[in-house]
């Protein structure tokens, strides 16, 4: 009796040392965030792992918003940054502002997702649309500093893609046709210049040239002959 009792006891003990062992393992996975878009705020943590992230806007503000991520060199300052933004002299970013990518623009009420790798690092968030009157909705105080610290997580592949759209100077290349439905769409700047894409779905009866035609304009509106050619994301 007394073997037996030393045997359950010894069971008990594994399985507890297993179950402490299972707790300090770290996961593979994709890390979800989620920030909200309003007039003329972003809310959403400002610390997050490093890793693949992915990374969704929900726009629940009166405006157009996107959200667009910028690095940020040793030393920098997000008051930096914008001091060099609104200084209104012309010409390309400080050395060591890169653009991280991030979620296209959305119209009120819609979402949008990206996925990409963060590494460790100071980084920024900011939304360059204008508004009614063209003041960039960055301006108005729509951004917000984000620390990437290093998670010490083992990597984790991208999401397999079912197309690629190539960006080059100055067009798309996508690898094959875009079907409708929920798809991952991977996208790549092959051009020598920064660039963005992101899908816009034209209203009944509008054309391309219905929507281009505003932004040779001063600023972007969202009507234009009694017709809403603000852009929508599915």
């Amino acid at each position: 009796m007394k073997r037996l009792l030393i045997i359950r006891a010894l069971v008990i003990l594994l399985t507890i040392f297993a179950a402490c062992g299972s707790d300090d393992e770290v996961v593979a996975e994709i890390n979800e965030v989620s920030y909200t878009a309003t007039d003329y705020h972003f809310e959403g943590s400002q610390f997050l792992p490093s890793g693949m992230t992915e990374l969704t806007l929900v726009n629940q503000g009166m405006e157009l918003h996107h959200q667009q991520l910028l690095t940020l060199p040793e030393g920098m300052t997000v008051d930096d940054l914008m001091a060099g933004l609104m200084s209104g002299e012309e010409g390309p970013p400080p050395p060591g502002i890169d653009a991280a990518r991030g979620v296209g623009a959305l119209n009120p009420g819609l979402s949008g997702n990206v996925t990409l790798n963060l590494t460790p690092g100071n980084y920024v968030v900011l939304c360059l649309v204008p508004n009614a009157e063209g003041a960039p909705h960055v301006a108005l105080g729509m951004v917000k500093p984000i620390t990437v610290i290093e998670s010490g997580a083992p990597p984790v592949a991208e999401p397999e893609a079912d197309l690629t759209i190539g960006m080059v100077d100055f067009g798309f290349a996508p690898s094959t046709a875009i079907s409708s439905g929920v798809q991952n769409i991977r996208v790549t700047n092959q051009g020598e210049q920064d660039h963005e894409a992101f899908p816009i779905m034209l209203n009944p009866g509008a054309t391309v040239e219905d929507f281009w035609a505003p932004l040779s304009q001063e600023h972007l509106p969202v009507r234009r002959q009694g017709k809403d050619l603000a852009a929508s994301r599915r």
